[in-house]
């Protein structure tokens, strides 16, 4: 029985993180592509504009994978896609041919 809360509270977590991550994600796209200020993020995530900070750092840190960047980097690109008044911060980049 103890064995079934315990995956339980792992399953929980896991799913926490993962919200928490996607969260991340979001505030760090809100900032680069559509420019949006640390406070103007806090606020519409209902966070301290510190939050989006650390938020935008961990995605920045974690863009040095490879397919985390190409992940993030097909994001930016439908955020684009659907506001293309937004002020484009990424140059385009070209598939490596090898």
């Amino acid at each position: 029985m103890s064995e079934l809360a315990a995956e339980r509270v792992a399953l929980r977590r896991s799913r926490r993180r993962l919200r928490c991550h996607v969260r991340q994600i979001g505030m760090y796209l809100c900032h680069v592509i559509l420019q949006m200020s640390l406070t103007e993020i806090g606020i519409a995530y209902g966070r301290d504009r510190t939050t989006a900070g650390h938020a935008c750092r961990v995605v920045e840190d974690l863009r040095d994978e490879p397919a985390y960047d190409a992940f993030v980097t097909r994001l930016e690109r439908v955020i684009q896609a659907i506001f293309p008044q937004a002020p484009l911060a990424l140059s385009p980049v070209e598939p490596a041919h090898a």
